[in-house]
């Protein structure tokens, strides 16, 4: 597994915390959906990959109804996401 799928495996499960009571359902299939259909998926190019995700991410990030104290987890790995994403687009 390269160093980039490992990170992308880390993202993954830190989205995992967004499946919370806390969290509005439609908010919680959102994270899962970038996850399963986008950050995980092998079968769509990497840069499609982060993207996606991190357009996921900046919806759920505006989305009114997201608990005060995921914001900052939203933001760091959007973050993360990008910085990722110019790797990839480098290399």
């Amino acid at each position: 597994m390269t160093d980039i799928e490992e990170r992308i495996e880390q993202i993954a499960q830190v989205l995992g915390q967004l499946d919370d009571t806390q969290v509005p359902r439609n908010i919680r299939a959102s994270a899962k959906d970038a996850v399963e259909k986008w950050l995980l998926n092998k079968d769509k190019e990497m840069d499609l990959r982060l993207g996606m995700t991190a357009s996921i991410l900046d919806d759920i990030f505006n989305d009114a109804n997201l608990p005060i104290h995921y914001g900052p987890l939203c933001l760091q790995i959007q973050t993360v996401l990008e910085t990722l994403l110019n790797e990839v687009k480098r290399s």
